[in-house]
């Protein structure tokens, strides 16, 4: 996989946590080229940390001038010399088995694919599962174009990329965060088959900088705007799917709720008609089975994988 795949990591600043995700890259059961683009950042600490390691397999580069977040994900594919990727946020961590997964899926679908995710360990506390050699699944799906109009690929890290068709794309439209990654999944859906992998072999860490309520605003709105817009020009503009689609932004809230324990979300995402009337209606057992039932059968294609 030396020749195949990279795991990308774009820096800025901090290093509180590099070292972790660094170690989860380096210690694959597969190895793979490791590329860490910093971007400009105004201290020599992640040259420091890289030349560390005194691995081949690892590369510094320190980009000329400071960007947008979604732009130095850019430079990753950018900087990136082998045909696919994944893109790792200094914080988080994959799983010893994510290149041996990758290294599977490829070799049986490579050619007819934009790329692939898989499921992720979300949660502020360490993940101990990380090192634990398991027996790789089977169970991959090929994902809907409509699957967009309820869900996320995954909470970014994870997902693995083809380096021509992201080229092709432009990459991430910085303009669309926080979402950015969001509509970038769905662009490459558009152009090849992407693939989920229903097994938990990457890990999203939960830090307090990610939980600032504007951005959390941003996530749900702009994510549920996006949706609509998809399902406006798409052969799926029914009242069965917008009630999905009011059933996945309920649960998108719940999940913020949950997850970051001090957000407060704001009263207007409650007090809209539209909101209003799915909350009456998926109180409703049949109708809230029959969102669900809509969200499953639009999102994988069961019938084929390629």
């Amino acid at each position: 996989m030396e020749n195949l795949f990279t795991i990308a990591l774009p820096v800025y600043k901090r290093t509180d946590y590099i070292r972790k995700a660094l170690d989860s890259a380096v210690n694959q059961t597969v190895k793979c080229r490791i590329l860490l683009i910093d971007n400009n950042s105004p201290h020599d600490d992640f040259k420091t940390i890289v030349e560390s390691y005194n691995n081949p397999l690892m590369k510094y580069v320190k980009t000329s001038e400071t960007v947008p977040q979604d732009e130095n994900f850019n430079n990753c594919i950018r900087y990136c010399e082998t045909p696919w990727l994944t893109i790792l946020h200094d914080d988080d961590i994959l799983h010893c088995q994510y290149v041996e997964m990758a290294q599977k899926v490829l070799a049986k679908w490579g050619d007819k694919i934009g790329g692939f995710a898989i499921r992720c360990n979300v949660s502020d506390q360490e993940w101990d599962g990380i090192s634990q050699v398991k027996e790789l699944t089977d169970d991959i799906r090929v994902v809907k174009e409509s699957y967009f109009y309820f869900s996320q690929l995954s909470p970014f890290v994870g997902v693995t990329i083809k380096k021509d068709i992201a080229l092709d794309l432009n990459g991430f439209n910085a303009s669309l965060h926080p979402i950015a990654d969001f509509d970038f999944w769905y662009r490459i859906s558009t152009k090849a088959p992407m693939l989920y992998v229903m097994q938990e072999l990457a890990y999203y860490r939960i830090s307090p900088n990610q939980s600032t309520n504007h951005l959390i605003d941003a996530m749900i709105n702009n994510v549920y705007k996006y949706r609509l817009g998809l399902i406006e020009k798409g052969r799926h503009n029914n009242f069965l799917s917008r009630l999905s689609l009011e059933a996945s932004r309920i649960n998108n809230i719940n999940f913020f709720k949950r997850t970051y324990r001090n957000v407060s979300i704001p009263d207007e995402f409650f007090n809209h008609k539209q909101y209003q009337k799915a909350q009456k209606l998926l109180k409703i057992r049949f109708f809230h089975r029959l969102a669900w039932w809509n969200i499953r059968r639009l999102s994988f294609d069961t019938t084929n994988i390629l």
